[in-house]
């Protein structure tokens, strides 16, 4: 089992979730949602989401194009990005930020281990975390149901500075993210 001490609880994983969730999802996975349930951790910037809910409102901006075509949500990040499980892939971020995608590991386990192990460091390297410990000392700790978004958004001329970071729904950024720059196809 994995020790996650930086852990925020926000709500537990409802039954009917992790049962509709097994056996499409790692076993890591699951242990996390039974144990800890939906919320933060690695210093607040990672959130353990419900797959549901964002396959039902971001499912058409994940733009899962290749191997299997499957792409179920597992987390989010403090910078409005999504992380995938993909079984012909492991572990996938899409980072609509930078209008990339980057793998994460060949299972959620493997890539919050190395998050517990390697902190900002490893944030820094996958996920491109640098400003987001500035944006919280400049604008305050996130809701858990928000991110800092770019105002306007890089992909639009916006400029990667803290004081461009706003808080925004995440659910509603990754939607404006995808229909004004496309989605990321991978």
């Amino acid at each position: 089992m994995i020790e996650i001490a930086d852990f925020l609880p926000h709500g537990p994983v409802e039954p009917e979730v992790i049962e509709a969730y097994r056996g499409r999802v790692p076993d890591d996975l699951v242990e996390i949602w039974e144990r800890y349930g939906y919320g933060t951790f690695g210093e607040g910037f990672l959130r353990v989401i419900n797959p549901k809910v964002y396959e039902d409102e971001v499912g058409d901006c994940i733009g899962k194009t290749q191997g299997d075509g499957i792409a179920i949500p597992i987390m989010v990040t403090g910078l409005g990005d999504l992380i995938t499980w993909e079984p012909s892939l492991g572990v996938v971020a899409i980072l609509y930020r930078e209008g990339r995608v980057h793998g994460l590991g060949s299972k959620p386990g493997t890539f919050i281990r190395l998050t517990l192990m390697d902190g900002a460091f490893h944030l820094s390297r996958t996920l491109n975390w640098d400003i987001f410990p500035e944006a919280v000392a400049a604008h305050g700790d996130l809701p858990y149901d928000e991110s800092f978004i770019f105002v306007p958004l890089l992909s639009m001329g916006g400029q990667a500075k803290v004081e461009k970071l706003h808080k925004r729904k995440t659910i509603a950024s990754i939607q404006v993210a995808a229909d004004l720059q496309g989605v990321i196809g991978h």
